[in-house]
């Protein structure tokens, strides 16, 4: 529910919100599966890239913005091939279900950057995601909750980390 109000605020666009309500829901069960089995299945990661850009064609119709439904795809893309070559590096840190929820969570932001700006948007989005596993980590340390072999599921961080870049770009000035 969350995602789908952050992107009614954001994106003042009533055609995309179709999209981003079917991805709001992929997301908030990827998450209750996550955080309960450190899994994503590929129905809420993989399969939901193609739905939520195809969900994307009506407001690049409605609007005429073709470029920014392919930059879309792109930083979709993008930001999954850098999960993967993350994931190659480090099995034991990420999964292939982080890589495929970098498809729809990339795919996101580029359609909130609009420009090709939105690869840095995917840049700073994958940061906060990082920073946030990271403090947490160290809180759970800290209060003894989990040991430095503990998994920590990443999907909720990269959702969190979507959902703040927004606000966090214009802190920066983005």
């Amino acid at each position: 529910m969350a995602v789908l109000v952050w992107a009614a605020l954001l994106l003042h666009d009533w055609w995309a919100l179709p999209a981003f309500a079917v991805v709001a829901w992929a997301w908030g069960s990827a998450v209750a599966v996550d955080l309960a089995h450190h899994e994503l299945p590929d129905r809420y990661t993989v399969k939901m890239f193609p739905v939520f850009v195809a969900l994307l064609v009506v407001p690049a119709l409605a609007h005429g913005e073709w470029k920014r439904l392919w930059i879309a795809v792109v930083v979709g893309l993008v930001t999954a091939f850098m999960f993967f070559v993350l994931a190659f590096a480090h099995p034991a840190g990420l999964g292939l279900g982080d890589v495929k929820l970098a498809l729809s969570t990339g795919a996101a932001v580029g359609w909130l950057g609009g420009g090709w700006g939105a690869i840095r948007l995917g840049l700073l989005s994958l940061a906060i995601a990082f920073v946030l596993v990271a403090m947490t980590s160290l809180v759970l340390l800290a209060l003894r909750r989990a040991s430095r072999a503990s998994e920590v599921a990443f999907g909720p961080f990269m959702i969190a980390g979507v959902l703040l870049t927004p606000a966090a770009a214009g802190l920066l000035g983005w």
